[in-house]
Parts: structure tokens; C-alpha cells; sequence
């Protein structure tokens, strides 16, 4: 069994804060080999993660947004952006699934945010992300 407790979320945003990304994340799955990969991150006002997509079949992920907002780009191929959303716990949708190759980007909106990612494993560095020429 995993707790999460306020004093380890309070513990990610410093680390946050303190990164140059202006992100931290906690692992909650036990190794990179398991089937289903579960972590929270933390980010701040401005962080921002590059676009990118991830090109094997079984590599989907959801986003649920529990506290803040962000924003999620979806862009085209040729790099037009195709769909901008936000996701927030107060908004219309707090919960995004990407399918493999969905080109993205993700912004920090609110002065901080929680999110939690889930996706199928196991974890593959040098399959995690692929970049887009344009970006």
C-alpha cells in the first residue's frame, strides 16, 4: 500500500519550485518495468514541457488535473496547432487521454498545479519521448 500525504505534495512543489523546468515528480509505481506507470507531478506558473510525442503503439497517457489549471497543446504534423485545452480541477474537464503520436505540449497556468499521469509501462528512456523536426 501507497499513502500520498499533503506534506509530500507540499515537498514536490518546493522541488518544483526549485527546478529549473519548474517541475518535480513522484514516482508511484515501484520500477520501470511495471505494466502500468503512475506518477504525480508538480509544476509551476510557467513550466512548460516541450512538444513531443510518443510513438510506440501502447505508449497513451492520462493527464487528471487535481489541483490548478494547464493548458495541453495538440498540434499537426506540420506544426499547426490543431486543439488548445485547458484542464482544472474547476473547469469543464480536469482528465486527458493521449493516444500514441498525438503531438502535445503541456503549460503550467495556474501558480501551481498537481497532476496525475498514468500510462502503460514499462518505462523506455529512449523510447520516452520523440521531438517533432519543428520543435
Amino acid at each position: 500500500m501507497k499513502l500520498v500525504f499533503e506534506s509530500d505534495i507540499d515537498k514536490l512543489y518546493i522541488q518544483a519550485s526549485q527546478s529549473p523546468r519548474l517541475r518535480s515528480h513522484l514516482n508511484l509505481h515501484n520500477d520501470y518495468e511495471e505494466k502500468v506507470q503512475r506518477l504525480l507531478i508538480a509544476m509551476q506558473k510557467g513550466s512548460y514541457v516541450e512538444p513531443h510525442y510518443h510513438k510506440l503503439p501502447h505508449q497513451w497517457e492520462m493527464f487528471t488535473v487535481l489541483q490548478g489549471v494547464v493548458e495541453v497543446e495538440l498540434y499537426r504534423f506540420d506544426g499547426s496547432v490543431k486543439k488548445k485545452i485547458e484542464l482544472g480541477q474547476y473547469l469543464r474537464s480536469s482528465i486527458m487521454q493521449l493516444d500514441p503520436n498525438d503531438i502535445h505540449s503541456v503549460r503550467c497556468l495556474s501558480e501551481r498545479a498537481l497532476i496525475l499521469e498514468v500510462k502503460e509501462g514499462p518505462f523506455i528512456s529512449e523510447h520516452a519521448k520523440c521531438f517533432p523536426s519543428w520543435s
